[in-house]
């Protein structure tokens, strides 16, 4: 799967809209959509992880495999060894 569909997906099970994400991570919502839509690639791992905080905030609907999920799906190693 790719990084923007596994974005997209997450932020969709955590209930949160583009707007909530980027303000909860600090991005501007326009990159955000252009991550989702796949636009705009290979995020640096700052801004996965800014993500992923941001995904997990409020919410107890994103797990740590998700997380590993997103980053794996960045290109980035995952914060467990499988």
């Amino acid at each position: 799967m790719t990084f923007a569909m596994t974005l997209k997906r997450l932020r969709k099970k955590a209930g949160k809209s583009r707007y909530r994400l980027a303000q909860y991570s600090g991005l501007d919502q326009a990159y955000v959509l252009r991550l989702e839509s796949g636009e705009r690639s290979n995020p640096s791992r700052d801004v996965v992880w800014m993500l992923a905080l941001a995904l997990v905030e409020d919410t107890d609907a994103t797990s740590i495999d998700e997380i590993d999920e997103l980053l794996l799906s960045a290109g980035y190693a995952p914060l467990r060894r499988r």
